[in-house]
């Protein structure tokens, strides 16, 4: 962990429905498990108003494993689609 920053995947959000639709989708599941109103999507794009800190873990792990598969479904989506997956620490899930 280490390289998330405010911001990461917003231009990709905006631009594309396919990583879009796993952002939204991994925002709502995060709020209906943790019974809150903030945003993953808020926190991880740095939106004004967030009051939750993306390097703190609980906000960081979310996020970049939501990025990862959100990754995974546009690589997807255009065709690509490897022969074998890993993953390092968190990763090992996304690449499940």
């Amino acid at each position: 962990q280490g390289w998330q920053w405010p911001g990461m995947g917003a231009a990709l959000y905006a631009s594309e429905p396919v990583v879009r639709a796993v952002l939204d989708r991994c925002d709502d599941l995060l709020r209906e498990e943790r019974g809150s109103s903030s945003s993953l999507l808020d926190v991880m794009f740095g939106r004004p108003g967030s009051t939750e800190d993306l390097d703190d873990p609980q906000w960081k792990q979310p996020a970049i494993y939501a990025l990862e598969c959100a990754l995974t479904e546009l690589w997807s989506s255009l065709g690509i689609r490897p022969d074998v997956v890993l993953g390092h620490s968190l990763g090992e899930i996304a690449a499940a």
